[in-house]
């Protein structure tokens, strides 16, 4: 993501089919309270006002908290945010994770204001997709990552510091006590869809023998079927962005 300037007065509503799509799905699930982080000028909230949600909408930009009726709150996704313990049925956070420098701070916190039985939605552009894939493959940069970063970029948050896979968004989760439950996307890309029609094989084998080595404890093998279900699916192989609900334990 390229630095530019953030009109504060009529602030863009970046990734709208994203909010399209976690508000659908909220929808089936029972109201409650939701923390959004990071929120942004917090149009998800004014979109579900009238539904029986309720909630903060959180970010480290305070200038961007212009929308009437919205609750708002100062947060730093990564640090302690300034909420109880048990604060919320619901965290979402639409496309953040990969901007900081530390999955696990994050998720800890996650976990903690979210109540027992508290859900998180969480997306982000997804590099395990097919064409993310090659694009690694063949230049070194995964496809979210025209090139290399400036060096003189004003913000480095502005910037994908952090491009996390779902492995590894599952296990921060999982070590975090936040069990995932469901893997779902944002759109199938057609270059990944040809690429999986291609290499499909292939890589079912190689994730197969990563998940399943043959001198491993029989606990360790079902403990890895789940994920490899998901590494394996359309969700995860052709999908733009990762989005993903676990549940607090």
């Amino acid at each position: 993501m390229s630095h530019v300037e953030t009109d504060t007065k009529n602030p863009a509503r970046h990734n709208p089919h994203l909010h399209e799509r976690i508000i659908a799905e909220l929808k089936t699930l029972t109201p409650g309270r939701i923390l959004d982080i990071p929120a942004g000028p917090g149009y998800m909230l004014k979109d579900l006002q009238g539904t029986g949600f309720t909630g903060i909408a959180a970010d480290i930009d305070t200038r961007l908290h212009v929308l009437e009726g919205v609750e708002y709150a100062a947060v730093d996704m990564s640090d302690t945010f300034p909420f109880p313990d048990d604060s919320f049925d619901y965290v979402v956070s639409i496309e953040g994770i990969e901007h900081i420098q530390n999955h696990f701070t994050f998720l800890a916190e996650v976990r903690r204001v979210l109540k027992p039985g508290g859900r998180l939605i969480l997306t982000t552009p997804n590099i395990g997709t097919m064409t993310s894939r090659w694009k690694f493959l063949l230049s070194g940069f995964h496809s979210m990552e025209r090139g290399p970063f400036p060096l003189d970029t004003p913000n480095i948050f502005f910037e994908h510091i952090n491009p996390i896979s779902f492995s590894q968004i599952f296990f921060a989760c999982e070590r975090n006590g936040l069990h995932v439950e469901k893997l779902m996307t944002s759109h199938y890309r057609k270059g990944s869809r040809w690429l999986y029609g291609l290499f499909y094989p292939l890589i079912r084998w190689s994730t197969r023998r990563s998940c399943f080595p043959k001198k491993a404890d029989p606990k360790v093998h079902e403990e890895n079927r789940r994920l490899y279900e998901w590494l394996m699916s359309k969700e995860n192989l052709t999908g733009g962005h990762t989005i993903l609900m676990a549940q607090a334990e």
